[in-house]
């Protein structure tokens, strides 16, 4: 193949053994490039970001080989950056690409990567100078993906094996209706039992639902017992054990406690942690008793009943009215007692003033009798 064009990767040489790029070194490796393989037309091109990573001495003249068209640039915004643009620029002009570089990402579009002579490599070597030699890219991960890309892209293969399918699905339904024709055993009979037990087995938890979600290990024994010594309302000593996403749970002894978090604080927490703490010991108020589960509902707030009074107000009001009844009845009788002494002692004050007014009354009367006489 007659070599009259070559694309030079522009950024990756004048950066080759250095951390940022030189234009003096670019211009130099293309000047030398040029005179050990004499091509007939010579396309430098660099990054977008090239004039911006030089040294502020060489940026002038970037700009001006950038003007004059001697260096160029991608557009802006093109996918891939500047290897995207050296390759298409080197696939429509069929020229070879100086470069250091094996641009994996691109073995699948442009195969002719590994054609012979179309890439080569460069090194300034000290006291040498630049040397050219042909290579090979280098093929990695990202080689191997970008190749694997369209040789998975198989539709034509993919179809056979879903006809394949749909008869190996159709086959065994007509060999089980030739089986079962003439009475030869089949696996079926044997499945049609566990039929219903897979469609039963998520109904029956069904049924023992509660507010905790979960069916607690109370025996019924130990449960029956704690529910006799703890009735509603009354407290239990329980220590926290763990928390769930809807409450916490408790132990008092064997006896397994759900604490909702409704039943915390009012208004409710937003987390159990707010109101409790894992390993916490105190009292909590029972609150319900789920006998499907045989589960335990208690918490941190009163129990309050429908009249709005809460169980602990209301037992100790009934225990004081007992209590107080003796007492009260002897206050009662010793008020009435003395009222009615009371009542007693104004009673003469009374008659006393009525004989009071039965002395003065003849006192009126003889005022009469002196005038007659008169």
């Amino acid at each position: 193949m007659a070599k009259r064009h070559a694309v030079v990767d522009g950024s990756n040489i004048a950066t080759e053994g250095r951390s940022e790029p030189s234009f003096a070194q670019l211009n130099e490796a293309v000047a030398s490039f040029d005179v050990d393989h004499m091509f007939s037309l010579i396309t430098v091109i660099v990054d977008a970001s090239f004039e911006h990573r030089v040294a502020k001495s060489e940026r002038k003249a970037v700009r001006d080989a950038i003007d004059s068209n001697k260096i160029i640039t991608p557009p802006a915004g093109v996918i891939g950056r500047g290897d995207t643009f050296i390759l298409e620029v080197a696939d429509r002009a069929k020229a070879v690409v100086l470069s250091n570089d094996s641009f994996q990402e691109f073995h699948g579009t442009y195969e002719w990567l590994f054609d012979e002579g179309r890439l080569i490599g460069g090194k300034p070597i000290p006291g040498v100078g630049w040397i050219f030699v042909p290579r090979l890219p280098v093929r990695g991960p990202v080689s191997r993906k970008a190749t694997r890309k369209p040789r998975s892209a198989t539709p034509a293969k993919t179809a056979p094996e879903k006809s394949v399918t749909k008869k190996a699905a159709s086959e065994p339904k007509k060999r089980t209706a030739g089986r079962r024709g003439r009475g030869a055993k089949s696996p079926e009979p044997t499945q049609e039992p566990k039929a219903p037990v897979s469609r039963s087995t998520p109904a029956a938890p069904a049924k023992k639902t509660s507010r905790s979600g979960r069916n607690d290990g109370n025996t019924a024994k130990a449960w029956n017992a704690f529910r006799r010594a703890h009735p509603l309302g009354s407290s239990v000593r329980a220590t926290v054990e763990k928390f769930s996403s809807h409450g916490a749970y408790a132990h008092a002894g064997s006896i397994e406690i759900y604490l909702p978090l409704r039943l915390m604080a009012d208004p409710a927490p937003r987390r159990a942690r707010d109101a409790v703490s894992v390993g916490q010991t105190r009292e909590f108020i029972i609150h319900r008793y789920d006998t499907d589960r045989r589960g335990v509902d208690a918490g941190i707030i009163p129990l309050v009943t429908r009249s709005g009074q809460t169980v602990a107000a209301i037992q100790a009001a009934d225990t004081s009215a007992d209590g107080a009844s003796s007492h009260n009845s002897g206050k009662r009788t010793k008020g009435r007692t003395m009222t009615a002494k009371k009542a007693a002692k104004k009673a003469p004050a009374k008659k006393a003033a009525t004989k009071k007014a039965a002395k003065k009354a003849p006192a009126k009367t003889a005022a009469p009798k002196k005038a007659a006489k008169k």
